[in-house]
């Protein structure tokens, strides 16, 4: 009889557990490896230029900020107009090349993209480098580059 209790025990205490691990249904599924599929790089659009506009401050607002003797309204002008530059150190015909060039550039930690133009039957993909708010920044970056790559010829350009 003690046999008898000590074998149903026994087996209780396998079923306890291991009959959750076998009827779980995730346990051996969980280990095998899986496929991922990862999607093509999405087509970005340029961003479309844009100017902004002068803000228009409060008259008492105006007054107190003021430093100069400049009124406030052309200074809001002034800093509304802001530019960017751009080293632009290749153009290509074909848009793989561009992108092995960017890449390239980028292992370099130069941070570079790629603008397209339309010419007559063709288009055309730039690589640049930028942008930057201040000229005399990229102006470093293009002495930079011209070490780096000694028989490529770069200009610096304005952003539209």
């Amino acid at each position: 009889m003690k046999q008898r209790l000590l074998g149903a025990v026994i087996l209780a205490a396998l079923l306890v557990i291991l009959v959750p691990e076998l009827l779980d249904g995730a346990g051996h599924r969980m280990r095998e490896a899986q496929q991922l599929s990862i999607p093509n790089e999405p087509a970005f659009q340029p961003m479309p230029a844009f100017k902004l506009k002068p803000v228009e401050m409060h008259p008492s607002v105006a007054t107190s900020t003021q430093t100069s003797d400049e009124p406030a309204a052309p200074k809001a002008q002034t800093e509304s107009n802001l530019s960017s530059w751009a080293l632009q150190v290749g153009s290509f015909s074909s848009a793989d090349n561009a992108k092995k060039f960017r890449d390239e550039l980028r292992a370099k930690s130069y941070p570079s993209f790629i603008d397209t133009k339309m010419m007559p039957g063709k288009k055309i993909w730039r690589v640049r480098i930028g942008p930057e708010l201040d000229k005399k920044r990229l102006e470093n970056i293009q002495k930079r580059f011209r070490k780096d790559y000694t028989n490529i010829k770069s200009m610096v350009v304005k952003q539209q």
